[in-house]
């Protein structure tokens, strides 16, 4: 489970580290652009088909959800499976994306797609390796970056105990996206 959650973060560094996706964000944040979580899924789509690491990708796989578990659909759809090269064929890391302009709402949002997951049948979900939450939100510029990190996770903890969500506090990182008003959290 480490293992998936460092090579994800390792992922997004260099994903983020690209000039044109900062330039994007710089554009999306200025002109207060909202719902392009799209576009940052095709632009991530395309640097998975380039990255040395990756072995391959699928996007927007559906999964059959088990009915036990109070979901209002019969099939969960996830954003991205990624497989790192020299690791089992048949096993990915499952990936869901969110944007939201307020960080609140975005960290619930990702603590929803992950019970989305966690209520995929378990018989429709042995290709899954582990599964992660990414999120793109703001950062705040008037507090000191460890202590608006800090105060993220203390948020992600809080609030995925509200949801009866367990996480492991060593796997939930945030980083600035250089160069923008933009943060990513990982969990």
């Amino acid at each position: 489970m480490k293992k998936d959650f460092e090579f994800i973060c390792d992922l997004m560094i260099d994903f983020v580290k690209q000039a044109h996706i900062q330039n994007t964000f710089i554009v999306i944040d200025k002109q207060c652009i909202t719902g392009w979580e799209t576009w940052f899924q095709v632009e991530f789509a395309t640097f998975l088909s380039k990255h040395i690491d990756v072995g391959s990708w699928e996007r927007e796989q559906p999964y059959q959800v088990d009915g036990r578990k109070k979901m209002d659909k019969n099939n969960a759809i996830v954003d991205f499976k990624v497989r790192k090269k020299r690791t089992k064929i048949d096993r990915m890391i499952t990936l869901e994306f969110k944007q939201n302009s307020s960080r609140g709402s975005c960290i619930t949002n990702m603590i929803y797609d992950l019970q989305k997951i966690e209520a995929i049948k378990s018989s429709s979900s042995q290709d899954m390796r582990s599964y992660w939450a990414i999120g793109v939100h703001p950062r705040h510029d008037t507090c000191h970056a460890s202590a608006d990190k800090e105060h993220i996770k203390n948020d992600i903890l809080k609030k995925s105990k509200k949801f009866s969500f367990g996480l492991i506090e060593e796997c939930i990182v945030t980083r600035y996206i250089p160069n923008t008003n933009l943060a990513y959290t990982i969990f």
